[in-house]
């Protein structure tokens, strides 16, 4: 490796050229030459700049003067200058060996050397095009670390460099992500939600993230800006202490066998290791005692301790400490997958969008867009906010917010929700809510309050397991009594608040990730635990067991017109609305195949009801009070018919032609199909008492309560009256689960046990629900019902693979003469198949998933083409 010190003569030939010439000779970067030198030669500009060649690939500069700090304005000149040149990836600065070091993507061919760099150096910073200018971190010239590496992607410079890189899957290193256990969780919470991102891991001590991401969907520049900003964000900190458990118990088992088995001197060696691996235990121990002022299984723990150093048993100790240390860590790491995929279920968002501005398309990160701002979204993207669609047509899939399984279209003045996906077309779509606003964000949020409930059973098992504590300790003892200190040693160990705390918040999370696949929200983990209790289900009627929508029933003729005449006219009048009776109304002459004719456009008028000229008639659709002020006669029969109607709980809509009613439409609440079918799944499931609450009229209210099999009703009840019924029957010693919809029925949702809606992700900010059905569909609430019951008996065989082998060790301690290591093993076998037993839910969230991903892929296919 040659090191040449550079001439004065040398020098006195550099001559500066090109419009960046005084800048770079302003910083001693200066290296134009008009000469070629021998490759090692040194690149002239200051006197104590020399030029290496580590490798082909690698050329180093060294100058105390130059590179003696990395955040300078000197140092950064020199990133931006030497980086414009295409063969270089990487730039490192090192303020503590003053030296920078360049990292080319091919070998500098021979006889070039320094005129390469020379004329590599000597290029003017400036540029014509701005948009072609290197962009820095936002945290350049932060910081207090002596070195900075850079990498370049495309125009932009980042401190993620690349380790590894295949189609689709990256490795990037970042010495920031270092023993810093915060910035890991910032970069993992980014990615967390963000389209594109397949999968990825941080490792706090190599430095690293995995990113395996869809190239169709995400550049690696996008990537790296989004961990960019990640970095700039994160605050300072002291590094994280390595976590050394895992490392130190199992280096502490190695020592033990070979003292035991091989070389015996090592004994005190591995005595001292054991002892200070265990400290913990005997922190907690002390916290316990003297903190908590209780006897919990933590005493125990330092006990087994104690005897095992007492005892010379230091290898059965041991394996006791690694065992411990290894469930820890897959506990840790089942409850970061559960959370990971709980949080990713609803869907997630793309991180950059193309912004209209003046006409063209221009990509945009996410989190600059503005309420009112238009964007524009094309097939095969996902959208990115809330927002109404102001121009274009498209097919959307939101089944992962709304459970709809078949795609939605959407044209002008229709809302569209973030994270759902455009499978056809292109809309522009004005920006209503973006971020941490949108539907997508709030699920998010609410899944994250979710994950972090700390299961019920588990402060239940940890009681017991305290409770079971003296009657453990005069086991011990009289183990002791019997068989000496190996017994009570064996029988001391035999605790049951290890496994049941592994295995119970192992199970909730598993379970609400299974909630969550299926389409169920569930924003409080309480409601899962209780739902097994429910034995009273309380059903608002409107909305819940019908129908939001109205569907027309009867067609009311007053004329020489027939009734599909009469419907057809009505639907031409009413197809260019949206509201739920101009739905009704299209909907049912579509069911009879009627074809609406096209309508007058100079005549059409909407007031109070609507006035349109079709087929040379005047038709006016709206209440008898619009026509009254129309002037339509309305006649006397009619009367009869609208109240009639009214004590059914069913509404007319009137028809009039020309100036005379031509006839009505009654408008019903349309029963739910799948009602009565989950009225008996219900019962089939232990429900006791099935009931109705309506504010409708007594008559429908009852002969809907007839037709479903219900045991009750309560008819006519105001909204905020509801809750007062839910009190009557948690009176009578029910416990109750009220279903409504989430709009009036807030303090009745509050005032129930469990309270569930079905009004889906558009109301998820403000309903006051325990739990939301995302699909409008009530079969859900029979899945919950399973996973509820599911999760209970997933918690009492955690129990029962704790207590057995722990039951037989004892006994077999007591009467067997089981030792210290029967004990260790038979206690862990018990823990570890209840966490094995609290992962089953995982399985079937995983199948699903699956079975989603197959059934998108597949819509995303193009229709097959037609044989000629």
């Amino acid at each position: 490796m040659a090191t040449v010190q550079p001439s004065t003569k040398a020098q006195s030939r550099t001559r500066a050229t090109g419009p960046g010439a005084q800048r770079a000779g302003s910083s001693g970067l200066n290296a134009g030459s008009r000469r070629t030198r021998p490759r090692g030669a040194s690149a002239p500009g200051t006197p104590d700049l020399k030029v290496s060649f580590p490798s082909p690939s690698r050329v180093r500069f060294t100058s105390a003067r130059l590179f003696g700090d990395p955040r300078s304005a000197t140092a950064r000149d020199f990133f931006e200058r030497a980086f414009q040149a295409p063969n270089v990836a990487q730039i490192e600065i090192d303020g503590a060996t003053r030296s920078a070091e360049l990292f080319l993507t091919a070998p500098l061919a021979k006889g070039e050397g320094v005129s390469a760099l020379a004329s590599l150096l000597a290029r003017p910073v400036g540029r014509a095009d701005p948009s072609e200018a290197l962009i820095f971190p936002e945290d350049f010239g932060r910081g207090s670390t002596r070195a900075i590496r850079l990498q370049r992607y495309d125009r932009r410079l980042s401190s993620w460099t690349t380790r590894h890189a295949l189609p689709g899957r990256v490795r990037l290193y970042n010495p920031g992500l270092v023993r810093r256990r915060d910035v890991c969780q910032l970069v993992e919470r980014e990615f967390m939600n963000t389209f594109g991102v397949d999968r990825y891991s941080t490792n706090v001590l190599t430095g690293t993230v995995l990113v395996h991401f869809n190239p169709k969907q995400l550049k690696l520049a996008q990537i790296i800006a989004l961990l960019d900003a990640v970095t700039a964000s994160a605050p300072d900190a002291e590094p994280s202490p390595v976590d050394l458990d895992l490392p130190i118990n199992t280096a502490s088992v190695a020592l033990a066998v070979a003292s035991r088995f091989f070389v015996p001197a090592l004994a005190p060696v591995s005595a001292a290791l054991f002892l200070y691996s265990v400290i913990p235990s005997f922190k907690s121990a002390y916290e316990v005692v003297f903190k908590e002022k209780r006897i919990g299984v933590d005493v125990l723990d330092a006990i087994v301790v104690t005897a095992c150093l007492a005892t010379n048993q230091v290898l059965a100790g041991t394996v006791l400490g690694f065992t411990l240390s290894v469930s820890r860590r897959l506990v840790q790491k089942t409850e970061d997958d559960s959370k990971k995929m709980l949080l990713n279920v609803f869907g997630k968002q793309p991180r950059f969008v193309w912004l209209e501005v003046d006409g063209a398309e221009v990509e945009t990160p996410l989190e600059k867009l503005k309420l009112g701002d238009v964007i524009v979204v094309h097939t095969g993207e996902t959208v990115p906010v809330d927002g109404e669609v102001v121009d274009g047509m498209a097919m959307v899939d939101q089944h992962t917010l709304t459970g709809e399984s078949a795609p939605v279209e959407k044209i002008k003045g229709d809302q569209v929700l973030a994270s759902t996906t455009l499978i056809a077309g292109k809309v522009r779509i004005a920006v209503t809510s973006a971020g941490d606003q949108t539907t997508s964000a709030k699920l998010t949020r609410i899944l994250n309050d979710t994950a972090g409930y700390k299961l019920k059973s588990q402060s239940r098992g940890e009681e017991l397991a305290d409770k079971a504590v003296v009657p453990t300790l005069a086991l011990g003892g009289l183990g002791y009594a019997l068989t000496g200190v190996n017994a009570a040693t064996a029988v001391v160990n035999c605790d049951l608040g290890t496994g049941i705390r592994m295995a119970a918040p192992i199970a909730m999370l598993t379970s609400l990730t299974l909630s969550a696949e299926l389409g169920i929200l569930v924003k409080d983990g309480r409601a899962l635990e209780q739902l097994k209790n429910v034995d009273t289900f309380l059903f608002d009627k409107t909305g819940t067991l019908t129908r939001e929508r109205p569907e027309v029933g009867r067609v009311l003729t007053y004329g020489e017109h027939s009734a599909d005449q009469i419907l057809t006219w009505a639907a031409a009048a009413e197809k260019r609305f949206s509201h739920p009776i101009a739905k009704a109304i299209v909907d049912k002459a579509r069911e009879l195949k009627l074809d609406p004719p096209a309508i007058d456009d100079s005549k059409y008028h909407v007031g109070y009801g609507i006035t349109v000229s079709v087929d040379g008639h005047t038709v006016r659709v709206g209440s008898a009070r619009f026509m009254e002020h129309e002037g339509v006669e309305l006649p006397a029969a009619l009367k009869a018919e609208i109240e009639a109607a009214h004590e059914e709980g069913h509404s007319l809509v009137m028809v009039g032609v020309d100036d005379k009613l031509g006839g009505a439409l009654e408008l019903q609440a349309a029963e739910r199909p799948e009602a009565k079918a989950v009225i008996e799944g219900l019962r089939a499931r232990g429900a006791k008492q099935l009931v109705i609450i309506s504010g409708d009229h007594e008559q429908p209210t009852r002969k809907l309560a007839e037709k479903l099999g219900m045991d009750r009703y309560f008819a006519e009840v105001l909204p905020q009256d509801k809750a007062a019924y839910v009190e009557l029957l948690q009176k009578e010693g029910r416990t109750v689960c009220f279903i409504g919809d989430g709009v009036n029925d807030s303090i009745a949702l509050k005032t129930a046990n469990v309270s569930i809606s079905l009004r889906g992700a558009s109301s998820i900010a403000t309903d006051t629900a325990q739990v939301v059905l995302m699909e409008d569909n009530l079969t859900k609430l029979l899945q919950l019902r399973d996973v509820s019951q599911e999760l209970s008996r997933n918690i009492s065989r955690s129990w029962g693979v704790i207590l057995i082998p722990n039951i037989i060790c004892i006994a077999g301690a007591l009467l067997g003469g089981f030792t210290v290591m029967h004990s260790m093993i038979f206690n862990q076998i018990g823990g570890l198949l209840a966490v094995g037993n609290g992962l089953l839910p995982l399985r079937k969230a995983s199948a699903i998933r699956l079975e989603k991903e197959r059934l998108q892929a597949a819509r995303s296919l193009p229709p097959p083409v037609a044989a000629k």
